[in-house]
C-alpha cells in the first residue's frame, strides 16, 4: 500500500493498493475519507480535496505523488510527462 498525494495541495487522497509496477486503474485506489467517493473506471482521476486533475503520476519514496496540469498556479509539474 502506498500513500496517494495531490502535488497541488499536498493532500493524501487515497492509498494505492494495486500491483507494482504501478496501475492507473480506479480499482487500485481508495478514498482515505469516508466522504470522498472512489474513481470510477474510465473517470479521469481528480483531487477530491481541491478539484485538480491529474496527469501523470511519480513514484516517490514509497508514495505516489498525483501530478497537475502546468495550467494550474503553483502546480507540481515536473516537466514533460
Amino acid at each position: 500500500m502506498k500513500p496517494v498525494i495531490c502535488t497541488f495541495c499536498n493532500s493524501e487522497i487515497y492509498t494505492y493498493v494495486g500491483p507494482e509496477p504501478v496501475e492507473l486503474k480506479a480499482v487500485h485506489f481508495k478514498p482515505t475519507r469516508p466522504g470522498w467517493g472512489a474513481p470510477k473506471p474510465g473517470d479521469p482521476l481528480y483531487c477530491p480535496v481541491c478539484g485538480s486533475r491529474f496527469v501523470g503520476v511519480s513514484v516517490q519514496n514509497k508514495q505516489l505523488r498525483m501530478v497537475v496540469s502546468s495550467e494550474y498556479a503553483g502546480s507540481g509539474n515536473v516537466g514533460k510527462l
